[in-house]
C-alpha cells in the first residue's frame, strides 16, 4: 500500500494532521523535523543556523531518500518542495496532500516561534514571499488539497481519509 506525504508550509497542520491519521490508519508517522532532531542532536532550525540552508535542504533531501514510506504518513519540512529528487520520490510512493494555510493563519499558530522554526528564506524574504514562492511548487507535487483551517484536526484527518479511501488509496478505517 501506498503511504501519504503531507507538504505545506509550517503552521499548517503537517504534523498535528499526520499524527491523527497514522493512528487512524494504524500506520507509522514520521515527522522528519524530528528525525533531524534525533539524528542531528539539534533541531531544524539550530541545524539551518549552524549549518547554512543548502546544508539543510540537502540534509532533509538525503533522510527522505532513505525512508521506506509504505503504510506511512509523512511529514516533511516545507522546504521539501525545493528538492526535485525527494519529491520525486514521495510522489513515486505516497499520496501527496497539501494543507494550505494563509499567512495570516501561519503568524498565528506558529507565534514567536515563526523565526525559530528554521523556515528556509524567512529571513530574507518574509512568509507571504516565501508562501509565493513555494505556492506553485505545493500545487505541482499535490494529489490533493485542503484548506487546513476550516475545520478541526480530526476532522480534517477524517476528510483526508474518506478522500483517500474514495480514490482507493487507502483502505476504510472503522
Amino acid at each position: 500500500m501506498k503511504g501519504i506525504t503531507l507538504i505545506g508550509m509550517s503552521g499548517s497542520g503537517k504534523s498535528t494532521i499526520g499524527g491523527i491519521l497514522a493512528i487512524k490508519l494504524g500506520w507509522k508517522f514520521v515527522d522528519l523535523d524530528k528525525l533531524i532532531l534525533e539524528k542531528q542532536m539539534m533541531n531544524h532550525h539550530d541545524f539551518m543556523n549552524t549549518n547554512g540552508e543548502t546544508e539543510l535542504k540537502r540534509l532533509e533531501e538525503e533522510y527522505t531518500l532513505a525512508l521506506d514510506l509504505a503504510d506511512t504518513v509523512f511529514a516533511p519540512p516545507g522546504s521539501l518542495v525545493y528538492s526535485p529528487k525527494a519529491m520525486e520520490k514521495v510522489k513515486a510512493v505516497s499520496a501527496v496532500v497539501y494543507l494550505k494555510a494563509t499567512p495570516e493563519v501561519i503568524e498565528r499558530r506558529l507565534g514567536p516561534k515563526l523565526h525559530a522554526n528554521g523556515i528556509i528564506g524567512l529571513k530574507e524574504k518574509g512568509l507571504k514571499k516565501v508562501m509565493e514562492e513555494r505556492e506553485p511548487l505545493y500545487e505541482k507535487y499535490a494529489d490533493y488539497s485542503f484548506m487546513s483551517s476550516v475545520q478541526g484536526k480530526n476532522e480534517m484527518a477524517d476528510l483526508i481519509i474518506k478522500t483517500l479511501v474514495v480514490r482507493g488509496i487507502v483502505h476504510a478505517v472503522s
